[in-house]
């Protein structure tokens, strides 16, 4: 086994421990993290180990992408469609250009070196962003739009720097040729990830045995990535493709087994990858600056803030210029009276995180002459840097926010409309399995139907009083028969919470937590049956 493995394999549960200790006590875990990797790296015992490249592309970064994007909503993403793509594109290629440009300028690094740079920086997180974002309690909207761009530009970024590395290892490129490599990159990944996730929501959604289905979506990053890479297309936004597309799959089919288990896997997944990735941006921080000879740190140094300062000013210029056009457009979104306070908070959320420092960790170490890729330690330095950097700036997003009075949205409301909604549904798939069992001469007795239809009737009842909680009063299950017909009616409300969101457009940011709920609820009853 290799000692770089080893490093990995170490570091992977030095950085599990520490993040269940910290989000046991409610704390955030991306600043203490790389603050404790830190430590280690300059410890005389701590690894000097160079992680492998394409171990951290294709078993770490591959699986952490889709991780998140599993957990995001297609739904949700495709209302805030035109933000997200002009933020995730746009302002991604902006970034790209305007930080190569500066790498460039002020450290003298090959154009095509400082391009990579700029596409390894140009993403934001999605971790860090959606994190501080709803803990600081911005609108959905403002949310929706933020995690939506922090995934997309995941796969905007990184095909940026696939073709800078291309650019960077074959010496002399066109812009014609990166035009052309780009494209395809784009075109080809984003093939592959809607054929990969037809092809797993197809498999899902026939496949009766959890086993199986489970192990293929755990398997699925890998070989979505290996797929399009062998195709010439970017394998990242392949993934985020096909995450996106088997996350909305799951959630638009009653029936909570396969959802269940999916989601604490890769909850769990998420958690370790994102800790991991956070840790080795500490651990290999010291490594890396020892390499750098002494003039080559004042220039890091140097870089490093003439990057923040870029990047903090390309986003502004482009967010308000973003901002001007929709109001030039007359767009119903512009009328909003926090509009333009929602643009400067949207301004300010650049926070850089795990994605982007997997991203420089990707770098390949050598040319394909085999010398040493040009200047790569400078750029993990100064990534790793403007990662600390900008994760310091996120933590002021929440006061800004309460600063600008930005309004928080009250979802009591529709909640209990929502709840009200399902227990009708439910009563009335109670009243048509009674109706089949009087037929069928199997009737229930009046005391069991009671207690189910007491059940929702109270839910009713307690939704029509708008009370955000809205607690179901538990039957006395006494049979088979009742257990089967309580998942029935389960189902029932999965199938309305689901119409709901698909027909009347109730967004996923509420239901997918009452769906989970549903699912848990499920889940109860068919253990109980067994």
């Amino acid at each position: 086994m290799s000692s770089a493995f080893t490093t990995l394999a170490i570091s992977g549960v030095v950085a599990v421990v520490i993040a269940a200790f910290l989000r046991q006590r409610g704390w955030s875990m991306s600043l203490p993290l790389i603050g404790a990797g830190f430590l280690l790296g300059i410890a005389p015992f701590g690894p000097n180990d160079v992680p492998d490249p394409e171990i951290i592309l294709v078993a770490v970064l591959a699986p952490l992408v889709f991780g998140e994007a599993l957990g995001s909503s297609y739904l949700d993403l495709r209302k805030v469609a035109r933000p997200v793509f002009v933020l995730a594109i746009g302002l991604v290629i902006f970034s790209t250009f305007a930080v190569g440009f500066v790498g460039y300028w002020v450290a003298a690094l090959p154009i095509a070196v400082a391009m990579a740079l700029g596409a390894v920086l140009a993403p934001t997180d999605a971790v860090s962003v959606g994190t501080i974002a709803k803990r600081a309690s911005l609108p959905r909207r403002l949310v929706s739009i933020l995690e939506g761009e922090s995934l997309v530009n995941d796969g905007t970024g990184l095909t940026a720097l696939k073709v800078a590395i291309v650019a960077a290892i074959a010496g002399s490129i066109t812009m014609g040729e990166v035009a052309i490599d780009f494209s395809l990159a784009v075109f080809v990944g984003v093939a592959v990830g809607l054929f990969s996730g037809w092809i797993m929501g197809r498999l899902l959604r026939h496949s009766h045995d959890l086993v199986p289905a489970n192990s293929l979506i755990i398997v699925a990053p890998f070989l979505v990535y290996i797929t399009a890479e062998a195709a010439q297309g970017s394998g990242i936004l392949a993934i985020v493709v096909a995450g996106l597309f088997v996350a909305h799959r799951q959630n638009s089919e009653p029936g909570a087994a396969g959802r269940v288990q999916s989601a604490v896997v890769w909850r769990h997944l998420t958690f370790i990858l994102q800790a991991l990735a956070f840790f080795l941006i500490g651990l290999q921080l010291p490594e890396v600056l020892g390499r750098l000879k002494t003039s080559e740190v004042h220039t890091a140094l140097i870089l490093t803030g003439a990057v923040v300062i870029t990047l903090i000013i390309t986003r502004a210029v482009f967010v308000f210029a973003m901002v001007g056009v929709t109001r030039l457009t007359k767009s119903p979104v512009a009328r909003h009276a926090t509009f333009g306070r929602e643009a400067a908070v949207m301004a300010w959320a650049g926070a850089r995180g795990p994605i982007s420092g997997l991203a420089a960790f990707s770098i390949p170490l050598v040319t394909m002459v085999g010398d040493p890729f040009p200047n790569r330690d400078l750029i993990l330095a100064v990534s790793f840097l403007v990662i600390v950097i900008t994760l310091i700036l996120a933590e002021t997003l929440g006061p800004m926010a309460r600063m600008l009075k930005i309004p928080v949205d009250d979802d009591t409301a529709e909640i209990a409309r929502v709840q009200g909604m399902l227990a009708k549904a439910a009563l009335i798939r109670l009243d048509t399995a009674l109706e089949e069992f009087t037929q069928a001469g199997t009737s229930l007795s009046p005391e069991d139907a009671e207690s189910l239809r007491r059940d929702r009737e109270m839910r009713l009842l307690r939704s029509s009083s708008a009370q955000e909680s809205v607690q179901p009063v538990t039957a006395e299950l006494k049979n088979s028969q009742m257990l089967n017909l309580a998942v029935s009616l389960v189902h029932a409300e999965q199938e309305e919470l689901i119409r709901l969101r698909d027909s009347d457009g109730l967004p996923d940011s509420i239901a997918r937590p009452i769906l989970r709920e549903l699912d848990s609820r499920e889940h109860a009853l068919v253990q109980q049956i067994r």
